[in-house]
C-alpha cells in the first residue's frame, strides 16, 4: 500500500508538472526580481510600464492590479530598472544586484506630475524574505579579490558549519578534491551543480567529476539545509555558476605565480616529534623536514564573452592551464598539470524564448598523488582522466507564456571519468612493520557517465490578499558506473613480524551498476502582509542493478584465483520517499529589516553506486591469505608461499573458486532520513549589511548498517550450505579472543579488548544490508555577518558551535570489536566524514565542536591615484580528534582485514592542537579606459604557524606517534589581472 500510495503522489506531481509547468535548475544557476510599483499614498499602480535592462537583453512588463511585477530566472550581475507611469514621474534604479539563488525586491514609488527622472543608486537589499536554505553566497568579488588557494573546496572553510579534512595553504593541497563535513551532513550528501547540471559523481557519493577553472564562476552559491523542496539531500550543495556573455565585450585574463624561493621555512618545534615508549618500541623520531609546500605554482588562464547579435545572441568561453608542482615532507613530488575550457552561448530567440548552450571540459594529468611519509614515491599514483566528450555538456531552454507562468527544460550529460596508475607498475605491494608501503600501490579507473533531464517551472496567482508562487518541478537521471580495483604483481604484502608477512593474493573488484533517480517536487511560497510561507513536498524514487562483470585471473597464480564472471542482478530494493518542506518568514516593522525564519524539513539520503551491486561478488576485491616469504620482493614465485592460513575471503566458493553470493540486502531497505529543524532570525542594519543567528537541530534515523552473516557450523563452505548465506549475527556469537594494555603519550594506560566468534559460529565473509537502530543527534548554533561591497568595505563571516553525538541501542552493539573500532559507543561524538578516511589523511577524523571565519576588503582611498585594497581572510577550528589505536589480526573465517581498535572510546581523549589561520591580500587596480590591470600580492599563512595535522596513529609501530603532516609554511603569490570593462 505504501508504494501504490507514492506512486499515485508522484504521477500526480509529475502530471500537474507537465501540465502547468522554472524553478530547481533555475533557482541553483540565477535569481529573481519581485517589486511592486506604488503611488505617493501607499496605492498601488496597475499597467506601469517597468524595463529591466542588464546583463541580457532588455525585459519589459506591466503591473498587475496589485502593482506587482517579477522577472524571474535572471543571470547574477548588475541591472538597471526603469519604471513609467502615465501622468506619473519615471524612477531609474542604476544599480540593482542579483545573486544566484536569491530573491531581490524593490517597492518603486512614483510621484504624480512631475517631469524630469530620480535616480535611484541604492543597491537592492540582502534580506531576502522568500529565501527558504542556510548557507553562504560567494560572489564574484571575493573571488576575485579575497586571498584563497582558488579552488572551489579551500572556500567550503568559510561556510557556516563546514569543516574540510585539510588546510590549503595558498596552493599546497590543490589538485585533490578535499572531503568535507556540512553542519549536521556527511560529504556522501554533498551535491555538486554546475549551471543547473548535477555533477556529483555516484560511483564516489560527494565528489564532482574534476577541476574547474575558478575565474570561470560569476558566482558560488552553498547551501546547507533549508526547506526548498528543489533541493534532495541534506548535505552541502554546491552550486557553481558561470559568466555569460552579455551586450558589452568583456574579459579578463590572469597570471599567478609563486615558487620555492616564495616560501619560507618553519620554525617547527621539535618537542612535538614523536617520543620514545612503548607504544613505538621506545623510538624517537629525531628528524622532521618542511611540510607539504609548493615547488613552483603557474596559474594562467582567460575568459571573454560579449555579442554575436546583440540583444539576440552571446558567446563566452574560459581557458586555463594551471601547474601545481609540490614537494611533502619527504621530497616526494606531487605534480598536477590541468587544462580546461568552458564554453556558452546564450540566445534570445524570440521575445518570450531564450536558449542555453553550455559545455565544460577539463583534462588533468597528475604525478605523485598520494606522496607522503607512508607512501614512497614508487606507490604513488599517475592520475588521468580519460574519455573524448566534454566532461559536461547541456541544452537549457526558457520560455515565458505570460507574466505568470514560466517554463524551463533542460537536457545534460556528465561524463566523469579517471585512472589511478600507480609508478611503481606491476609489483606487488609491500607494507612493513613501519606502516611505509614499498614496491607500487593498488590501481584504480572509475567511468561514471550520466544522462539528465528536467523540466521546471513557476505559476502566480492570488487568493484574496494571499499572493501564491506555485513551483514545480520534475526530473529523471540515469547514472551508469564502472569501477575496477586491481592488486598489481597478483597480491599485497603485510609484515606482521621479523622474517615473516601475511600475503593477500588478489582477484580484481569491480562494480559495473546502473543507478536510476526520478524525482518530483511541488512549493507554493505563499505571502500575506509580513508572512511569509513555503509549503513544500518532494518525490524521490531511487534505485539500481548490477550489471554483468567480469574480471581476470590473478596474473602471479592464475590457478589459485581463475578469471570470474557474474551475470548481474537487480538491487533487490527500491528506495521512494515523499517528503516535506515548510518555511515560515516574518518581517518585523513596518521597514521590514529584521526577519523571523522557522522551517522543518525532511531529507532523503542519494543512492550510491555500490549498493546497487551490492549482492555481486566481484564487486570487491577477493582474497586467498597465505603466510610468505617473499618480505617485499618485486616478483611473487612458488616458492614464497608457505602456508594458506583460512578460506578465501567473501565471495569465492573454496571448491570451485566461482564467484558466490555471500552478501544479502534487505527487501525493504530505505533511504536514510534527516529531520531538520531551524529557527533564526536576520537583521539589516543597512540594506547592505546584515547579521544572522540561527540555530539548528538535526535527527538521523534509518542509517544504512552492514551487519554479518554468520553459520551455525564449522564449515560455512559445506556443499549443503552453499545456496544459503546464513543468519544475522547476534551478541552472544561473540567471545573475547585478546586483551591488551598499553601505555599511550599521555603517560595513561589503555586496555583494549577484541571480540572473535565462538566455537561453533563461522562466517564466510558475507555483509546484510540494512536500515539499523543506530541514530544520531546534532545541534548547531550560528552566528553570521553579510556585507555587500559598499562604502568602501565587504565581508562575510560566522562563528560556529556544533555538537553531534550518536544515539544508539545496546542492541546494535553486536559485535563489541566492530562497535569500538566505530567510534559507536557511550554516547560518543560523530567522527564525522569517517568514510573517506584513507590514503594521505589517513590520519584526519573530522570533528570541531567550534569553529569561525572571517573575509573582508577594505579600498584604501579609492579616489586618489595613489588607492589601493587590502583583503582578509582569518579563520579557525579547535583540533581534530587524533584517534590512537592498536592493531589485532582478528581473522574469523572469511574476514579480510586486521582490526585498528582505538584504545578509548573517548574521541576527545586525543586531539590535535586548535588552529588559527591568517592569509592577506594587497592590490593595486590601474585603469586605462577600459582596460584594467590589477597587481597584487598573497601572503598565506601569515605567521608561519607549524601546527601538527597528523600523526602516526597505529601503536607497536616503530613510528607510532610520529608526526607524518604539519601545516604548510608561510607562502607569497604574485598575481596580476587584466580586465576589460
Amino acid at each position: 500500500m505504501k508504494h501504490l500510495r507514492l506512486r499515485t503522489a508522484v504521477l500526480m506531481i509529475t502530471v500537474l508538472a507537465i501540465a502547468l509547468a522554472r524553478s530547481a535548475t533555475a533557482q541553483w544557476q540565477t535569481g529573481n526580481l519581485y517589486g511592486t510599483v506604488m503611488d505617493t499614498e501607499g496605492r498601488p499602480l496597475a499597467g506601469a510600464l517597468v524595463i529591466l535592462s542588464g546583463v541580457a537583453a532588455p525585459l519589459e512588463q506591466r503591473t498587475g492590479e496589485q502593482g506587482e511585477f517579477r522577472f524571474l530566472g535572471l543571470a547574477p550581475g548588475s541591472y538597471r530598472l526603469d519604471a513609467r507611469h502615465q501622468g506619473f514621474s519615471s524612477v531609474d534604479y542604476e544599480d540593482l544586484i542579483i545573486n544566484v539563488g536569491r530573491n531581490a525586491k524593490v517597492v518603486i514609488t512614483l510621484s504624480p506630475a512631475v517631469q524630469e527622472t530620480l535616480n535611484v543608486v541604492e543597491s537592492s537589499p540582502l534580506l531576502d524574505e522568500r529565501r527558504v536554505s542556510t548557507g553562504s553566497l560567494i560572489s564574484q568579488t571575493q573571488l576575485e579579490k579575497i586571498p584563497t588557494a582558488r579552488d572551489p573546496w579551500a572556500l567550503l572553510q568559510s561556510v557556516p558549519g563546514v569543516l574540510l579534512d585539510r588546510i590549503n595553504v595558498g596552493g599546497s593541497e590543490s589538485g585533490t578534491q578535499a572531503q568535507f563535513v556540512g553542519p549536521g551532513s556527511y560529504g556522501s550528501q554533498a551535491v555538486w551543480t554546475l549551471d543547473g547540471v548535477n555533477i556529483t559523481r555516484t560511483t564516489s557519493l560527494g565528489s564532482a567529476p574534476g577541476s574547474f577553472d575558478f575565474d570561470a564562476f560569476e558566482e558560488i552559491q552553498v547551501t546547507t539545509g533549508g526547506s526548498d523542496a528543489a533541493n534532495s539531500t541534506g548535505g552541502v550543495t554546491i552550486n557553481l555558476v558561470t559568466k555569460r556573455g552579455t551586450n558589452q565585450w568583456r574579459g579578463s585574463g590572469r597570471y599567478y605565480y609563486s615558487d620555492a624561493e616564495l616560501q619560507e621555512d618553519l620554525d617547527f618545534d621539535e618537542e612535538d616529534l614523536g617520543q620514545p615508549g612503548p607504544w613505538n618500541r621506545n623510538r624517537r623520531q629525531t628528524s622532521f623536514r618542511q611540510g607539504n609546500r609548493i615547488d613552483v605554482l603557474r596559474d594562467l588562464g582567460a575568459e571573454i564573452g560579449g555579442p554575436l547579435w546583440a540583444d539576440h545572441l552571446w558567446i563566452w568561453g574560459s581557458y586555463t592551464a594551471p601547474v601545481i608542482h609540490k614537494l611533502t615532507i619527504d621530497d616526494y613530488f606531487d605534480n598536477y598539470d590541468y587544462e580546461s575550457y568552458n564554453v556558452k552561448l546564450n540566445a534570445q530567440l524570440t521575445p518570450a524564448n531564450s536558449a542555453t548552450a553550455f559545455a565544460w571540459n577539463g583534462d588533468y594529468d597528475r604525478r605523485g598523488r598520494g606522496a607522503g611519509p607512508t607512501r614512497p614515491q614508487e606507490t604513488t599514483w599517475d592520475q588521468s582522466d580519460f574519455g573524448e566528450e566534454p566532461t559536461v555538456w547541456k541544452l537549457e531552454d526558457t520560455h515565458i507564456f505570460g507574466p505568470n507562468f514560466y517554463l524551463t527544460g533542460l537536457y545534460a550529460k556528465v561524463n566523469g571519468g579517471f585512472e589511478l596508475a600507480p609508478l611503481g607498475g606491476d609489483h606487488p605491494p609491500f607494507f612493513d612493520l613501519d606502516g611505509v608501503w614499498h614496491n607500487s600501490f593498488f590501481y584504480a579507473y572509475s567511468e561514471n557517465p550520466t544522462d539528465e533531464a528536467s523540466i521546471d517551472s513557476s505559476t502566480f496567482f492570488n487568493t484574496g490578499r494571499v499572493s501564491h508562487e506555485l513551483k514545480f518541478g520534475a526530473g529523471y537521471r540515469v547514472a551508469e558506473q564502472d569501477s575496477l580495483s586491481r592488486t598489481p604483481g597478483g597480491g599485497y604484502e603485510t609484515q606482521f613480524d621479523e622474517g615473516i608477512s601475511l600475503l593477500f593474493l588478489a582477484r580484481d573488484g569491480r562494480v559495473r551498476s546502473e543507478n536510476r533517480y526520478t524525482e518530483a517536487f511541488v512549493q507554493d511560497t505563499l505571502t500575506a502582509g509580513n508572512l511569509t510561507a513555503n509549503i513544500g513536498l518532494r518525490y524521490d524514487r531511487q534505485e539500481g542493478k548490477g550489471l554483468d562483470t567480469s574480471v581476470r585471473a590473478n596474473t602471479a597464480f592464475p590457478d589459485l584465483l581463475p578469471a570470474a564472471s557474474y551475470p548481474g542482478s537487480e538491487a533487490g530494493f527500491a528506495w521512494e520517499d515523499l517528503v516535506p518542506r515548510l518555511g515560515l518568514t516574518y518581517a518585523l516593522g513596518a521597514q521590514r529589516k529584521t526577519l523571523v525564519r522557522a522551517s522543518y524539513s525532511r531529507y532523503a539520503d542519494q543512492l550510491g553506486a555500490i549498493y546497487a551491486a551490492w549482492t555481486n561478488p566481484l564487486t570487491f576485491q577477493q582474497y586467498r591469505r597465505f603466510y610468505s616469504s617473499n618480505l617485499g620482493g618485486l616478483t611473487l614465485e612458488p616458492d614464497d608461499l608457505i602456508e594458506e592460513l583460512w578460506p578465501p575471503t567473501a565471495g569465492i566458493n573454496p571448491h570451485t573458486l566461482e564467484p558466490l553470493v555471500s552478501n544479502a540486502v534487505d527487501p525493504g531497505l530505505d533511504a536514510p532520513l534527516t529531520d531538520e529543524l531551524l529557527l533564526g532570525v536576520q537583521h539589516a542594519l543597512r540594506p547592505d549589511l546584515m547579521l544572522g543567528l540561527h540555530l539548528s537541530y538535526r535527527r538521523f534515523t534509518r542509517l544504512i548498517e552492514t551487519e554479518r552473516l554468520v553459520f551455525d557450523a564449522e564449515d560455512p563452505f559445506a556443499p549443503e550450505l552453499l545456496g544459503s548465506l546464513g543468519r544475522l549475527h547476534r551478541r552472544d556469537d561473540y567471545v573475547p579472543v585478546a586483551r591488551s594494555s598499553t601505555v599511550a603519550p599521555d603517560g595513561r594506560t589503555y586496555t583494549v579488548e577484541v571480540w572473535g566468534l565462538r566455537d561453533g559460529i563461522t562466517s564466510r565473509g558475507g555483509r546484510f544490508l540494512e536500515n539499523g537502530d543506530r541514530g544520531q543527534n546534532y545541534k548547531g548554533a550560528f552566528l553570521t555577518l553579510d556585507k555587500r561591497l559598499a562604502n568602501r568595505w565587504l565581508a562575510r563571516g560566522h562563528v560556529a558551535w556544533q555538537d553531534w553525538r550518536w544515539d544508539i541501542p545496546d542492541s546494535e552493539n553486536e559485535d563489541p570489536t566492530d562497535g569500538v573500532a566505530g567510534g559507536l559507543v557511550d554516547d560518543g561524538l560523530v567522527l564525522q566524514g569517517r568514510e573517506f578516511v584513507s590514503g594521505a589523511k589517513g590520519g584526519i577524523f573530522i570533528n570541531s565542536r567550534w569553529s569561525y571565519s572571517l573575509v573582508g576588503l577594505y579600498q584604501v582611498a579609492p579616489d586618489r591615484p595613489w588607492g589601493f585594497n587590502v583583503a582578509a581572510n582569518v579563520n579557525g577550528r579547535e583540533g581534530y580528534p587524533l584517534r590512537y589505536v592498536g592493531r589485532f589480526f582478528r581473522f574469523d573465517t572469511g574476514e579480510e582485514r586486521p582490526f585498528d581498535v582505538p584504545i578509548t572510546s573517548d574521541v576527545n581523549a586525543f586531539r590535535y592542537p586548535d588552529i588559527h589561520l591568517l592569509d592577506l591580500r594587497v592590490e593595486k587596480e590601474l585603469l586605462f579606459n577600459r582596460l584594467g590591470v590589477t597587481l597584487g600580492l598573497d601572503v598565506f599563512n601569515v605567521t608561519n604557524e607549524s601546527y601538527v595535522l597528523q600523526r602516526q596513529g597505529i601503536f607497536a609501530r616503530n613510528n607510532a606517534s610520529f608526526v607524518t603532516e604539519v601545516l604548510s609554511p608561510r607562502i607569497y603569490r604574485l598575481g596580476a589581472r587584466f580586465s576589460l570593462r
